[in-house]
């Protein structure tokens, strides 16, 4: 394999002032295209007084109402949202819809997908994945053909065939990738179900795998590189907004892709905007969406803006901390705020468990007490001492009371699904 250190170099070492110019350009441009080709941007900046020349910094972008999801985005006709005639179109992509309930179509022009190419090949560059590599991606991608061939890696194609789980598994096992794309709780689900049929997948000759759609904790994939012996990189983004920040190698928090996202953390309840190392709400803004733009976009998941400083890798980019979880699956036990991951920091440290757990909601709103199923592995003894310790541990890290029920390996349901259900409401709505 040939490694490369960049995709973009000027790019992605660009200096700060640099890369302050182009993202200024850039929003600028951007709300004047979205004012004047969306009916959406153009009612939604009439009503709070905007006009496009009242952008004129980036600090400017405050002034900008937020975009939701639900209230907005989902709510809004596609045709309001479009900034470029129908006939422009070059793809129709969709979101999974779990948290609208239908999938929301997302139009992309040829421009669009120009930029996820270019987007995708430095995320490969990024991750050390060059040619002689086999990428095998186990979930959709925004585009696939005519990539590889640019950087001299061979794809392995996502078709309906692969979303079932056991074609994918011996797609895997004939291919032998290299690098896998994948969700945390899908990989894990992927390389217990190969397991059963018989396939190693630590034998295939995977190196990278590439997790995106979900947060896990640091003991999580402390214990998945020492089992497995390859590197495991964060990804994130949506369908609507494409590729937002990924890790480098040093796994030091996620680089923001500046030249194409700008990247706000803002306080959930009054929008305001936070300083470094404020755990906060992602807010971004598509600097290069043509169809179908976004201007303050609301993702719902938690994370900090890092203190800038300079990158092992060399890279220039502004850093965000790793996903904490979505807003919407913070649990409040008394005064305490946990995240799923908060919980899995602790289930991934003992090595008794299968790392399989459900944090049980017993009724709406605060909870009582941080209640958790989790499995225990086949032979473990001292069952009460361990649940005791893992109460103590998760006191510790959450701030919150907490209960352990140990479960038999195999009693929670680990399905297949990209995204794992965490929680668990026992109550009736």
């Amino acid at each position: 394999m040939e490694e490369r250190q960049y995709w973009e170099p000027e790019t992605e070492t660009a200096s700060r002032e640099r890369m302050r110019e182009i993202q200024t350009a850039k929003l600028k441009a951007l709300v004047k295209r979205a004012y004047h080709d969306t009916a959406f941007y153009r009612r939604r900046l009439d009503e709070a007084g905007i006009k496009p020349d009242d952008i004129r910094t980036l600090e400017d972008v405050r002034k900008i109402p937020f975009t939701r999801y639900q209230e907005d985005f989902v709510a809004t006709p596609v045709d309001e949202k479009l900034a470029i005639p129908r006939g422009s179109v070059e793809r129709i992509i969709s979101t999974s819809g779990t948290i609208s309930g239908s999938p929301q179509l997302v139009m992309l022009s040829e421009g669009d997908l120009r930029t996820c190419s270019d987007l995708f090949l430095r995320q490969m560059v990024t991750h050390g994945i060059g040619k002689g590599d086999v990428v095998q991606p186990l979930m959709p991608l925004v585009f696939q053909e005519g990539v590889a061939p640019r950087l001299g890696f061979t794809m392995v194609p996502f078709s309906h065939v692969t979303m079932m789980t056991d074609n994918a598994i011996k797609l895997i096992n004939n291919a032998r990738p290299t690098a896998l794309i994948a969700g945390p709780s899908q990989f894990l689900g992927v390389a217990r179900r190969a397991q059963d049929m018989g396939i190693d997948m630590k034998q295939i000759g995977l190196r990278v795998a590439e997790f995106a759609g979900e947060s896990w904790s640091n003991a999580y994939r402390r214990k998945m590189e020492k089992e497995w012996g390859i590197r495991f990189y964060d990804i994130y983004g949506a369908t609507e907004t494409g590729i937002v920040a990924l890790e480098c190698s040093q796994q030091a928090g996620m680089h923001c892709w500046e030249d194409t996202i700008l990247v706000e953390i803002i306080d959930p309840e009054t929008g305001k905007t936070l300083g470094p190392g404020e755990l906060g709400e992602v807010v971004v803004t598509t600097l290069y969406r043509e169809a179908m733009p976004l201007l303050r976009y609301r993702m719902g998941d938690v994370a900090a803006m890092l203190p800038y400083e300079s990158c092992g890798c060399g890279r220039t980019f502004a850093r965000i901390s790793r996903i904490k979880g979505r807003t919407e699956h913070m649990v409040w036990v008394g005064q305490a705020r946990v995240f799923p991951v908060d919980v899995e920091e602790v289930i991934h440290e003992a090595p008794e468990l299968t790392g399989e757990y459900q944090i049980l909601l017993r009724k709406p709103g605060e909870q009582e007490v941080l209640e958790v199923n989790t499995e225990y592995r086949q032979g473990t003894g001292g069952l009460p001492e361990l649940a005791a310790r893992l109460e103590r541990a998760l006191e510790a890290g959450t701030g919150a009371r907490s209960k352990v029920n140990l479960v038999p390996s195999g009693k929670i349901p680990a399905g297949l699904q990209f995204k794992a259900q965490r929680l668990t409401k026992t109550y009736a709505e």
